[in-house]
């Protein structure tokens, strides 16, 4: 009866979202129910809670100042253009479509998705596929397979929570995260070429693009840290492929536009990474803040506000926007962190039976379906898939890794994203119900696989 009880918050939630309810309402909803249910069947000494919340409310003001200034730098960038001058260079740099496309779904969608969150990857990776040549289902289906470096989406959130909950090193599980992820990194390639149906030598280009993001995530997170890797590895993609399409045309296409385009990715690249430098160096209280996210992406903002004229319009548009993100991340956020601290989460994995760790990756890739986000998926069952771990006497970082791997990609097929991609992939008519459909069933089937053979991994590998 006591585990079914933990559950109510969760259950509640989902059937919230499922109803359509904003992701706030459920996530209130949720914190409102585990408070109900705290004292009488879990009570938790009030030191304990004191102690836990010092450690884990700073990370929830910086996990909504990160969102915050994500979603403001992306209504800039596309105010100013930015996106446009970025997706016309790759239009016409590229030799063919299938290389074209490469470099979108494995550089630029990961790139702008591990900078701002969100989704923003897809609104800017579909119409560059349309103008490739892409179907409008090719499209929207190829741009939300670019959303495979959410893990480290608006410099890693989600990651921090899943870390902050388990009690494990944040960098220490986007190594971890980095490894598994090479599953779904595989998944979306083999998609890519079913779908592109290439020659041998873009077959060849695609396996590279593939296997250079990934290695540029996975040896980023060792050697630099987990918030800017998917950055770098995007990053690095976009770089060799960029600059192999400029050794062919012998002419680079770069224009002033274009580099004031990259200033404000440039500004928090290079900042950050620096910042970073500086704290292992010089670890104080000041360079921990100057080395923080939610510093440099601001710096981004102000740099990328110097070419917007309407600059207090579009920031008091996103501020609007983000107040329902914000609030439903945090109120996510809060209700992890009660179950997590007063033994629900325990409690919840108690009903799978021990050993059974295969089933861990479907319950964050369950979450992130519904939430639309890695963060609300880890804030819900990360504890859950920690206790499963500990029940089952193997670590929890490889476990907790796996979900946070699996739930990240799954948040590509939430419906609201699969309408967006779509949407985007025709802007000038309404998205039609049947190719909704259609992307919808592809990127579930797609994301099914991958928490499958994720799970049989942790079953059998670890």
């Amino acid at each position: 009866m006591t585990p079914l009880l933990a559950l109510a918050p969760i259950i509640l939630a989902i059937a919230l979202l499922i109803f359509k309810q904003s992701s706030w309402i459920a996530a209130t909803a949720g914190v409102i129910a585990a408070v109900v249910v705290v004292p009488f069947f879990f009570p938790t000494p009030l030191t304990t809670l004191l102690e836990s919340g010092a450690d884990y409310f700073p990370l929830i003001l910086e996990v909504a100042l990160i969102l915050l200034f994500g979603m403001v730098l992306a209504r800039l960038l596309e105010t100013a253009g930015s996106m446009g001058e970025i997706s016309a260079w790759v239009e016409s740099a590229a030799p063919s479509r299938s290389l074209g496309v490469a470099l979108v779904v494995f550089g630029l969608v990961p790139f702008a998705e591990s900078v701002t969150g969100f989704g923003i990857g897809v609104t800017v990776g579909v119409p560059v596929l349309r103008l490739l040549g892409c179907s409008l289902r090719q499209s929207a289906t190829l741009g939300l397979l670019g959303l495979i470096a959410v893990p480290w989406g608006a410099l890693g959130p989600g990651t921090t929570v899943a870390a902050a909950l388990a009690g494990l090193d944040v960098d220490e599980l986007g190594v971890a995260t980095a490894g598994v992820n090479a599953i779904p990194v595989a998944i979306v390639t083999v998609s890519v070429i079913l779908i592109m149906r290439p020659g041998l030598v873009s077959c060849l280009g695609i396996l590279a693009a593939a296997a250079l993001m990934w290695t540029g995530i996975l040896t980023a997170s060792v050697v630099i840290g987990m918030a800017p890797a998917g950055v770098i590895g995007s990053l690095l993609v976009i770089a060799v492929m960029g600059g192999l399409f400029v050794i062919r045309r012998r002419r680079t296409g770069f224009t002033r536009e274009l580099g004031l385009a990259v200033l404000p990715y440039a500004t928090l690249t290079v900042g950050l990474l620096s910042a970073r430098a500086l704290h292992s160096a010089l670890p104080t209280l000041l360079t921990q803040v100057i080395a923080s996210p939610p510093f440099w992406l601001a710096a981004a903002c102000g740099i990328a506000a110097l070419t917007v004229t309407s600059r207090r319009t579009v920031t008091g548009s996103a501020l609007r926007s983000w107040a329902p993100i914000g609030a439903g991340t945090a109120a996510f956020m809060l209700m992890g962190w009660i179950m997590t601290t007063t033994g629900m989460s325990a409690a919840i994995g108690s009903l799978v039976p021990s050993g059974l760790i295969v089933l861990t990756p479907w319950l964050t890739a369950v979450g992130a379906v519904v939430t639309g986000s890695n963060t609300g998926a880890n804030s819900m069952f990360t504890g859950t898939v920690d206790s499963i771990a500990t029940a089952s006497h193997v670590s929890s970082l490889p476990v907790v890794a796996a979900g946070n791997a699996a739930g990240s990609f799954a948040a590509l097929a939430a419906p609201p994203r699969v309408a967006m991609s779509v949407q985007m992939a025709d802007p000038s008519a309404p998205a039609s119900a049947y190719d909704i459909g259609w992307v919808q069933g592809r990127t579930l089937a797609i994301i099914a696989a991958a928490a499958l053979l994720i799970g049989l991994w942790i079953q059998f590998m670890v």
